[in-house]
């Protein structure tokens, strides 16, 4: 059959199944009657994807070709598979063969629908257009009597499936696909003149079509890496007439009329578009054009329907629930964006490509790569389900009809727990591949989380009132579901994920836990440690339902990988690694400082003034430090670790007019109500350590103010942050943690401020520049800071928990590439702004982030494309409910008016607009990372990070995302240890520390986040167990596992104290003009170097220079010996300084 065809080998894309052997089956070529271009292009609406723009070509089949009931059992199809084998073959034999590659491809990813694409050769002018055309086969609509294709029919018949003659073999079944891809051949013009028709009617609607296009395309998914992921089902032409329904002829749940008035410009339309899209639930509500259609045949059919003009075909057959859950989702998001008050949204509208990149567009990715074979029915002999194998040819491609049933069963069992269960299809390499694609076959999984997705436990059915409920609940999670009592008095069925204590981290992976126990309970899917532990799996495979399928023992059997779990391992520390996770955490932390608030505030008549209020400032007490506070067992006060982190604390007292206005005095009188707090606290609570002690020790002080070798100095500005001041340390005897407490007074800033206008006044400006600095220092300390703690408390305490592990991720990352702190790093508080900053106004169209995966690579996302010197950075803490577009479109979507009035006002934001657009013109950005918020227009609090290291961030936050993307894309995260490893290369040199002296080294992540475990075994180890009752929170210290480690030097009491930090302090102040310094403040083990521009140049020598200097043999400047930095001799004054720190240094640049 078709071995030759005009002396040309020709292969015939024929569909599954391919027409038997010995089918009395007469296939022709002739002529196309007609030949028009059809589709988005001759109607002005077409527009270039992510790649290409496409011709459609319609080549009408003869009629005589054809008989009256050809539509049965696949026989029009391979026909038609005939007809567009031989227009290739014509092709080829023509002179575009020299132009174009040409070759098969398939419609909407259907084996029914093979078309011909020509596609311009790279080597010639017309790739520059970037123009594909597709030969598309159709009928004309008298051909076949398109009544008896109606989608309650069959028209393949069960024994034709199973290749016999026994026609009463099972019950027939309706084949509503098969039939609309009959019928939408034979209407293609019919469309074409329906849509002509509308353009007429409403001269914008092509343009308003061209909108929903772009704004289609920028949320497709085309590919991960280098794999190529199969065209989703939903297409532009379906969207086109969705706005023409809305335009001509809208009638859904009894109304009728246009909704849509044909006077509206393009904009207009298109947001009438978007918001009836973000409305309307396509998998619940059928509509049709007028009231021709009999709906109760379209209705019969299970998933969307959308009757076209003609009343003969479903215009949404075939795509899939999930595809259409997704629109929906967009076009909400879409809809609140278009409504915002505060600024134009075109970009994350129109123009972006983070929603067509799946490691950010989902809150957890997954690989699944299966083996397709247990999920297809048998195609012959004993073992055949008619029936089965019948539903698998409806779908048009077995990979489809397994996407269908891996979207259904996760949908369907994750519905409370997720807003989007996406399943992508892995693209074959090319046409003639498609049948390797019924071998093993990989799937990209995306899922967006609801805010339930941390609920420790799902609720189910009741077994009384809902038996057939609680049967498929009981098939889906077997033995994971429970029967239990709540406190309303109901029985239900449950599945418990943990206990109460469980902290953050944990929670954060549940949804990936639940999907890795159904994978492999209902498909033999292994997956890695982290995912799938190993009493989940041993649940999973107890007692399988029959109709799983795959081989649990089997080496064959599916993999299942994600970074959701693997990347959070980073957020970690040795020490947490080696303690109990489930006690140390930050809601203790947070309790013992609430604890500490309650005992200060009980010594109000003890002290001279009251206390007003306790603020913390510290970032491990707003979930926002590297690793929760480390609590210690101590015994009589005293507990020593290799350190000892304090979390600082501002104590508020009552105003009062008797505070002096000398600035030295009022620093002793400080100091004394510290002293006096020690005492109370000391007396109330006898087995407490406490000290105070003075941040002005070891340096000079006149008047309050640093001089000398000040902090003010060490990097040329007030951002190198060593704030000196006295202060008290406390032991906290029950949560084991050391808090510091530092007095907030209020007059303290009026004299600065005041001191700095007089100096102003009196023309002195060097004492004007400190005593302004002071003040700014000072606020920053007092003011800034505590407004900062309260807003990052709030984001992470009440809108979004998974801002909290973002923010430690985003540190991590910028501490193990030595960017985080120190004098040229990013502080603190600016990297808590970046994460969130995706939170609060998520950007590029996406909503809020649901995991910390997400949001680290959101972050990444923002340092690597955000255009700094052009565009304004807001993080509006405001907006931080509404960011949560899961509310958000909820009540939008309830009343109907895609509007939110939460955020920045019109004003606020032309405001911090006005702002920025004055420090471009003061050449204040020139590329600096900056971000402001509405109290800090100027962003001053933090300062801005250089051009030069801004442009550092953003080249690793683009390597990094390429990391990530290929670790997905490959199934292996054996190089996404890279994304947290620092290239040392680029330094000039690097000074290696005694691994003895870095007492922070535990906070370096664990070993286990640099290890590539693969997937986890059938016959692996079981682990500790995840279930058990947690004691309180805020029990004794002593009673908390946790390791501690000898103090390095011997000393007790030391708080605070690193070693490694006060070096490179030191080496910024003596080589500040010389070097710039890098390291890992949290345990790195060596600290880069950069000699700075003016190093690499020469001077004329003169007596002070400022440095170490050596003289050039025979080389001049001007008239004057050239001098330039002895770089060696530095080096080793470096090794002198650093004696017993320093273990080496290796010098790779000179």
């Amino acid at each position: 059959l078709g071995k030759q065809a005009t002396g040309h080998a020709v292969a015939i894309p024929f569909p599954d199944p391919a027409p038997a052997a010995g089918l009395a089956l007469k296939l022709a070529f002739e002529a196309p009657d007609v030949v028009n271009v059809v589709g988005s292009y001759p109607l002005g609406m077409a527009v270039r994807t992510q790649r290409s723009f496409n011709v459609d070509v319609l080549a009408q089949m003869p009629a005589q070709m054809f008989q009256e009931r050809d539509y049965m059992n696949y026989r029009y199809f391979y026909k038609r598979a005939f007809f567009v084998a031989m227009i290739r073959v014509q092709l080829h034999a023509s002179a575009l063969n020299e132009l174009f590659d040409i070759e098969f491809e398939l419609l909407r990813s259907d084996t029914r629908l093979p078309v011909v694409v020509l596609r311009p050769k790279s080597d010639t002018r017309l790739s520059k257009l970037g123009c594909v055309v597709r030969i598309q086969p159709s009928i004309a609509p008298d051909t076949l009597p398109l009544r008896r294709l109606m989608p309650d029919r069959n028209h393949v018949r069960a024994a034709y499936v199973a290749g016999t003659t026994d026609a009463d073999l099972v019950a027939e079944q309706a084949t509503p696909q098969y039939n609309a891809a009959v019928v939408s051949d034979a209407l293609q013009l019919t469309h074409m003149k329906y849509l002509f028709e509308t353009n007429e009617q409403c001269t914008e609607f092509g343009r308003a079509a061209a909108l929903l296009r772009v704004w289609l395309g920028q949320r497709t998914v085309q590919h991960i890496g280098q794999q190529q992921l199969m065209a989703p089902r939903i297409s532009g032409f379906a969207l086109t007439m969705v706005l023409a329904w809305l335009v001509r002829s809208a009638n859904s749940g009894g109304v009728t009329g246009a909704r849509l008035s044909s006077s509206m410009d393009a904009h207009q339309l298109f947001k009438g578009a978007i918001e009836f899209l973000a409305a309307h639930d396509f998998n619940h509500g059928a509509l049709q054009f007028g009231t021709d259609a009999d709906m109760t045949v379209f209705g019969a059919q299970s998933g969307a329907v959308l009757v076209d003009p003609s009343a003969s075909v479903n215009v949404l057959a075939g795509v899939q629930p999930w595809e259409l859950d997704a629109l929906r989702l967009h076009a909400q998001q879409t809809a609140l964006d278009l409504n915002h008050h505060s600024a134009n949204h075109f970009s994350r509208v129109f123009l972006s490509a983070a929603l067509t990149d799946v490691t950010a567009k989902y809150d957890h990715v997954f690989r699944l790569d299966i083996d397709m074979a247990p999920f297809l029915a048998a195609r012959f002999g004993s073992e055949m389900n008619v029936t089965a194998r019948a539903a698998e040819l409806e779908h048009g491609h077995p990979v489809v009809a397994v996407q269908h049933r891996i979207a259904q069963l996760l949908s369907t069992a994750l519905a409370r727990q997720t807003r989007l269960v996406a399943v992508h299809a892995g693209a074959d390499a090319s046409f003639d591949d498609r049948i390797k694609a019924t071998r093993r076959h990989v799937f990209v999984v995306g899922v967006v989380t609801s805010a339930d997705a941390q609920r420790l436990v799902d609720l189910g059915p009741s077994p009384d009132a809902q038996p057939q409920d609680a049967a498929q609940f009981r098939t889906l999670w077997g033995d994971r579901a429970e029967l239990r009592r709540f406190r309303d008095g109901s029985i239900r069925l449950a599945t418990v994920w943990g206990a109460n204590a469980m902290p953050l981290e944990q929670r954060a992976q549940i949804v990936p836990r639940m999907l890795a126990f159904l994978l492999r309970r209902h498909f033999g899917v292994l997956a890695q440690p982290e995912l799938l532990h190993a009493d989940d799996q041993s649940t999973a495979d107890y007692a399988r339902p029959s109709e799983a399928i795959g081989d649990v023992t089997a080496e064959s059997a599916g993999r299942l990988f994600s970074l959701s779990s693997r990347i959070v391992e980073f957020a970690s520390t040795r020490d947490l690694s080696e303690s109990d996770t489930d006690r140390v955490t930050f809601e203790a932390a947070i309790a013992g400082f609430d604890q500490l608030q309650r005992e200060v505030k009980a010594l109000e008549e003890k002290l001279p003034l009251r206390v007003l209020a306790l603020h913390a400032v510290a970032p491990g007490l707003r979930y926002a430090s590297l690793a929760p506070p480390k609590p210690l067992a101590l015994a009589q006060g005293r507990g020593d670790d290799a350190y000892v982190e304090p979390l600082h604390v501002l104590v508020e007292f009552t105003t009062s007019n008797k505070w002096p206005d000398d600035m030295a005095a009022l620093h002793k009188v400080k100091s004394a109500f510290l002293l006096r707090l020690a005492e109370c606290y000391a007396a109330a609570h006898p087995s407490t350590h406490v000290d105070v002690s003075s941040r002005f020790f070891g340096y000079g002080a006149q008047d309050g103010l640093l001089t000398g070798a000040s902090s003010v100095q060490l990097a040329g500005a007030d951002d190198f942050d060593y704030e000196r001041d006295s202060f008290v340390d406390i032991r906290h005897i029950s949560s084991g943690l050391t808090f510091r407490l530092s007095v907030l007074c209020e007059p303290e800033g009026a004299l600065l401020a005041h001191k700095a206008q007089e100096m102003v006044r009196a023309g002195l400006s060097a004492q004007a520049d400190a005593l302004q600095c002071a003040h700014r220092r000072w606020m920053r300390t007092t003011q800034w800071r505590a407004m900062h703690h309260r807003q990052i408390l709030d984001l992470c305490q009440r809108h979004h928990p998974a801002a909290s592990l973002t923010i430690r991720l985003l540190k991590r990352w910028l501490s193990r590439h030595m960017l985080l702190g120190q004098s040229v790093g990013v502080p603190d508080e600016t990297a808590e702004l970046l994460a969130a900053r995706v939170f609060t106004d998520p950007w590029n169209g996406l909503a809020a982030p649901g995991s910390a995966y997400a949001g680290f690579v959101r972050c990444l996302q923002l340092l690597a494309e955000w255009r700094w010197t052009e565009d304004m950075c807001v993080v509006d803490f405001a907006a931080a409910g509404s960011a949560d577009s899961e509310d958000s479109a909820r009540v939008a979507s309830a009343r109907r008016v895609w509007t939110t009035t939460d955020g920045l006002s019109a004003d606020a934001y032309a405001t911090l607009q006005a702002a920025f657009d004055a420090a471009i013109q003061r050449k204040d950005v020139r590329g600096a990372l900056r971000i402001v918020t509405a109290e800090d227009p100027n962003a001053e609090w933090w300062g801005t990070v250089s051009p030069v290291l801004t442009r550092r961030l953003q080249s690793l936050a683009r390597a990094s995302l390429q990391t990530i993307t290929d670790c997905i894309s490959l199934g292996s995260d054996s190089t996404l240890s890279q994304v947290f490893t620092a290239p040392l290369t680029d330094y000039d040199f690097v000074i290696k520390l005694d691994k003895d002296v870095v007492c922070r080294q535990y906070e370096q992540p664990p070993a286990s986040a640099f290890t590539s475990d693969g997937v986890q075994s059938a016959e692996s180890a079981p682990r500790k167990e995840v279930f058990k009752n947690l004691l309180p929170s805020m029990q004794h210290a002593s009673q908390v596992n946790v390791k501690q480690h000898a103090n390095v030097f011997g000393q007790s009491d030391l708080v605070g104290f690193d070693p490694v930090a006060l070096f490179v302090r030191d080496l910024v102040g003596v080589y500040r003009d010389s070097i710039l310094f890098f390291n890992d403040v949290h345990g790195g083990r060596c600290i880069a170097g950069l000699w700075s521009p003016t190093a690499r140049k020469t001077h004329p020598f003169t007596a002070s220079m400022g440095a170490n200097m050596m003289l050039l043999e025979h080389e001049k400047v001007g008239t004057k010996p050239a001098a330039t930095l002895n770089k060696r001799a530095v080096v080793e004054e470096i090794i002198r300084l650093g004696e017993g720190l320093v273990e080496n240094v290796v010098i790779q640049n000179e």
